[in-house]
Protein backbone atom coordinates (compact mmCIF):
# COMPACT_ATOMS: atom_id res chain seq x y z
CA UNK A 1 0.00 0.00 0.00
CA UNK A 2 2.61 2.30 0.87
CA UNK A 3 4.78 1.94 -2.43
CA UNK A 4 1.23 2.54 -4.38
CA UNK A 5 0.64 5.53 -2.51
CA UNK A 6 4.56 6.51 -3.26
CA UNK A 7 3.40 5.67 -7.33
CA UNK A 8 0.64 7.84 -7.20
CA UNK A 9 2.42 10.88 -5.45
CA UNK A 10 5.30 10.90 -7.67
CA UNK A 11 2.67 10.83 -10.67
CA UNK A 12 1.24 13.43 -9.75
CA UNK A 13 3.83 15.62 -9.06
CA UNK A 14 5.28 14.30 -12.26
CA UNK A 15 2.26 15.45 -14.02
CA UNK A 16 1.90 19.18 -11.71
CA UNK A 17 5.40 19.90 -11.98
CA UNK A 18 7.28 18.35 -15.26
CA UNK A 19 11.10 17.94 -15.19
CA UNK A 20 11.47 19.59 -17.99
CA UNK A 21 9.84 23.08 -16.10
CA UNK A 22 12.04 22.09 -13.26
CA UNK A 23 15.39 21.57 -14.61
CA UNK A 24 15.58 25.39 -16.32
CA UNK A 25 14.67 26.89 -13.46
CA UNK A 26 16.52 25.40 -10.63
CA UNK A 27 19.93 25.92 -13.24
CA UNK A 28 18.72 29.28 -13.72
CA UNK A 29 18.13 29.93 -9.83
CA UNK A 30 21.64 28.35 -9.27
CA UNK A 31 23.65 30.52 -11.35
CA UNK A 32 21.72 33.68 -10.16
CA UNK A 33 23.90 34.54 -7.15
CA UNK A 34 27.23 33.88 -9.51
CA UNK A 35 26.09 36.00 -12.34
CA UNK A 36 24.47 38.96 -11.25
CA UNK A 37 26.16 40.95 -8.20
CA UNK A 38 23.77 42.61 -5.32
CA UNK A 39 24.89 44.42 -2.85
CA UNK A 40 21.98 44.97 -0.90
CA UNK A 41 18.82 42.93 0.10
CA UNK A 42 17.23 45.59 -1.87
CA UNK A 43 19.32 45.00 -5.18
CA UNK A 44 18.35 41.30 -4.61
CA UNK A 45 14.56 42.25 -4.70
CA UNK A 46 15.07 44.24 -7.59
CA UNK A 47 16.91 41.50 -9.91
CA UNK A 48 14.60 38.95 -8.67
CA UNK A 49 11.18 40.73 -9.40
CA UNK A 50 12.85 40.90 -12.96
CA UNK A 51 14.21 37.46 -13.03
CA UNK A 52 11.30 35.35 -11.14
CA UNK A 53 8.49 36.64 -12.87
CA UNK A 54 9.94 35.73 -16.25
CA UNK A 55 10.49 32.10 -15.04
CA UNK A 56 7.18 32.17 -13.45
CA UNK A 57 5.82 32.69 -17.13
CA UNK A 58 7.61 29.52 -18.23
CA UNK A 59 6.44 27.67 -14.40
CA UNK A 60 2.70 28.09 -14.72
CA UNK A 61 2.04 28.21 -18.85
CA UNK A 62 1.38 23.87 -18.87
CA UNK A 63 -0.65 24.02 -15.39
CA UNK A 64 -3.76 22.42 -18.19
CA UNK A 65 -1.85 22.37 -21.24
CA UNK A 66 0.19 19.02 -19.88
CA UNK A 67 -2.94 17.38 -20.32
CA UNK A 68 -3.07 18.04 -23.88
CA UNK A 69 1.17 17.17 -23.93
CA UNK A 70 0.36 13.62 -22.61
CA UNK A 71 -2.78 13.26 -24.84
CA UNK A 72 -4.93 12.72 -21.79
CA UNK A 73 -7.07 15.71 -22.35
CA UNK A 74 -10.32 13.43 -23.64
CA UNK A 75 -9.89 11.82 -20.36
CA UNK A 76 -9.44 14.39 -17.84
CA UNK A 77 -12.81 16.43 -19.56
CA UNK A 78 -14.92 13.73 -17.82
CA UNK A 79 -14.17 14.50 -14.68
CA UNK A 80 -16.61 16.68 -12.65
CA UNK A 81 -15.96 20.57 -13.02
CA UNK A 82 -15.65 20.32 -9.09
CA UNK A 83 -12.76 18.04 -9.29
CA UNK A 84 -11.50 19.94 -12.07
CA UNK A 85 -11.26 22.70 -10.37
CA UNK A 86 -9.84 21.74 -7.28
CA UNK A 87 -7.30 19.59 -9.40
CA UNK A 88 -6.25 22.99 -11.42
CA UNK A 89 -5.89 24.67 -7.91
CA UNK A 90 -3.64 22.10 -6.38
CA UNK A 91 -1.09 22.36 -9.42
CA UNK A 92 -1.23 26.11 -9.16
CA UNK A 93 -0.06 25.79 -5.53
CA UNK A 94 2.47 23.00 -6.21
CA UNK A 95 4.24 25.18 -8.64
CA UNK A 96 3.70 28.42 -6.25
CA UNK A 97 5.37 26.61 -3.59
CA UNK A 98 8.29 25.40 -6.32
CA UNK A 99 8.84 28.95 -7.39
CA UNK A 100 8.81 29.97 -3.40
CA UNK A 101 11.68 27.73 -2.62
CA UNK A 102 13.47 29.23 -5.27
CA UNK A 103 12.91 32.32 -4.45
CA UNK A 104 14.74 31.54 -0.87
CA UNK A 105 17.11 29.24 -1.98
CA UNK A 106 18.51 32.44 -4.31
CA UNK A 107 18.10 34.47 -1.09
CA UNK A 108 20.15 31.81 0.90
CA UNK A 109 22.52 32.10 -2.14
CA UNK A 110 23.40 35.99 -1.88
CA UNK A 111 23.43 35.75 1.84
CA UNK A 112 26.48 33.22 1.89
CA UNK A 113 28.04 35.13 -0.87
CA UNK A 114 27.77 38.29 1.39
CA UNK A 115 25.18 41.58 1.54
CA UNK A 116 25.60 44.79 2.91
CA UNK A 117 23.69 45.73 5.59
CA UNK A 118 22.92 49.49 6.73
CA UNK A 119 23.14 50.05 10.68
CA UNK A 120 19.76 51.83 10.55
CA UNK A 121 18.29 48.99 8.60
CA UNK A 122 15.90 46.07 10.20
CA UNK A 123 17.30 43.06 7.89
CA UNK A 124 14.37 41.12 8.19
CA UNK A 125 12.15 43.84 7.38
CA UNK A 126 14.22 44.30 4.29
CA UNK A 127 14.26 40.73 3.50
CA UNK A 128 10.44 41.00 4.28
CA UNK A 129 9.20 43.72 1.65
CA UNK A 130 12.03 42.22 -1.16
CA UNK A 131 10.19 38.85 -0.67
CA UNK A 132 6.49 40.20 -0.96
CA UNK A 133 7.70 42.51 -3.83
CA UNK A 134 8.78 39.13 -5.64
CA UNK A 135 5.80 37.18 -4.60
CA UNK A 136 3.62 39.82 -6.08
CA UNK A 137 5.07 39.73 -9.74
CA UNK A 138 5.63 36.01 -9.50
CA UNK A 139 1.85 35.14 -9.06
CA UNK A 140 0.86 37.66 -11.82
CA UNK A 141 2.98 36.83 -14.46
CA UNK A 142 2.20 33.33 -13.76
CA UNK A 143 -1.11 34.18 -13.67
CA UNK A 144 -1.10 36.03 -17.36
CA UNK A 145 0.58 32.96 -18.65
CA UNK A 146 -1.71 30.74 -17.36
CA UNK A 147 -4.39 32.36 -18.71
CA UNK A 148 -3.08 33.46 -21.84
CA UNK A 149 -2.35 29.59 -23.12
CA UNK A 150 -5.63 28.30 -21.88
CA UNK A 151 -7.59 31.14 -23.72
CA UNK A 152 -5.50 30.42 -26.69
CA UNK A 153 -4.85 26.75 -26.40
CA UNK A 154 -1.03 27.31 -27.03
CA UNK A 155 1.66 27.57 -25.54
CA UNK A 156 4.16 28.84 -28.28
CA UNK A 157 1.29 31.84 -28.72
CA UNK A 158 0.21 32.70 -24.93
CA UNK A 159 3.79 32.01 -23.56
CA UNK A 160 5.09 34.82 -26.18
CA UNK A 161 2.10 37.48 -25.35
CA UNK A 162 3.30 36.90 -21.86
CA UNK A 163 7.13 37.73 -22.42
CA UNK A 164 5.68 40.60 -24.84
CA UNK A 165 3.96 41.90 -21.63
CA UNK A 166 7.02 41.02 -19.53
CA UNK A 167 9.25 43.05 -22.00
CA UNK A 168 7.06 46.15 -21.80
CA UNK A 169 6.59 46.69 -18.15
CA UNK A 170 9.96 46.17 -17.19
CA UNK A 171 11.69 48.40 -19.93
CA UNK A 172 12.22 52.19 -19.00
CA UNK A 173 9.15 53.05 -20.84
CA UNK A 174 7.10 51.54 -17.60
CA UNK A 175 9.05 53.51 -14.77
CA UNK A 176 6.51 56.66 -15.71
CA UNK A 177 3.30 54.37 -15.19
CA UNK A 178 0.79 55.25 -12.42
CA UNK A 179 1.97 53.55 -9.10
CA UNK A 180 -1.42 51.24 -9.30
CA UNK A 181 -0.20 49.88 -12.91
CA UNK A 182 3.87 49.79 -11.97
CA UNK A 183 4.51 46.25 -10.88
CA UNK A 184 7.82 46.62 -11.15
CA UNK A 185 8.18 50.46 -8.93
CA UNK A 186 10.27 48.02 -5.83
CA UNK A 187 13.43 49.99 -5.36
CA UNK A 188 12.58 52.80 -7.48
CA UNK A 189 9.50 54.70 -5.75
CA UNK A 190 8.28 54.84 -1.88
CA UNK A 191 4.70 54.04 -3.23
CA UNK A 192 6.17 50.53 -4.63
CA UNK A 193 3.58 48.55 -2.64
CA UNK A 194 0.76 49.49 -4.63
CA UNK A 195 1.08 48.16 -7.95
CA UNK A 196 2.56 44.67 -6.47
CA UNK A 197 -1.26 45.05 -4.15
CA UNK A 198 -2.41 45.23 -8.13
CA UNK A 199 -0.44 42.44 -9.45
CA UNK A 200 -1.90 40.34 -6.49
CA UNK A 201 -5.58 41.54 -7.41
CA UNK A 202 -4.82 40.69 -11.19
CA UNK A 203 -3.37 37.49 -10.59
CA UNK A 204 -6.31 36.30 -8.61
CA UNK A 205 -8.52 37.32 -11.33
CA UNK A 206 -6.40 35.97 -14.53
CA UNK A 207 -6.09 32.25 -12.67
CA UNK A 208 -10.12 32.83 -12.37
CA UNK A 209 -9.93 33.45 -15.74
CA UNK A 210 -7.81 30.75 -17.11
CA UNK A 211 -9.94 27.92 -14.59
CA UNK A 212 -13.00 29.13 -16.90
CA UNK A 213 -11.43 29.11 -20.06
CA UNK A 214 -10.69 25.02 -19.02
CA UNK A 215 -14.05 24.27 -18.34
CA UNK A 216 -15.47 25.91 -21.61
CA UNK A 217 -12.53 23.97 -23.85
CA UNK A 218 -14.55 21.52 -26.17
CA UNK A 219 -13.60 18.05 -25.65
Amino acid sequence: MGCSLLRKVKTYIGVSLPWYICAPVIMFALVFPIVFGCETYEDIGVMLDRCISFLAILTFSNVYHVELQLRTSEVYSLLPKGRKREDILKRIFVRFLFLTVIVLVCFAGYTLKGVHTYADQDTSVVCAQAFFSIVAVMLFFGAISFWTVNLTGSMAVGVGISIAVWMILVSALAAGLPALINVFAYGAAKDWYIGKITAIAAAVLFFIAGTVAIDNRKK
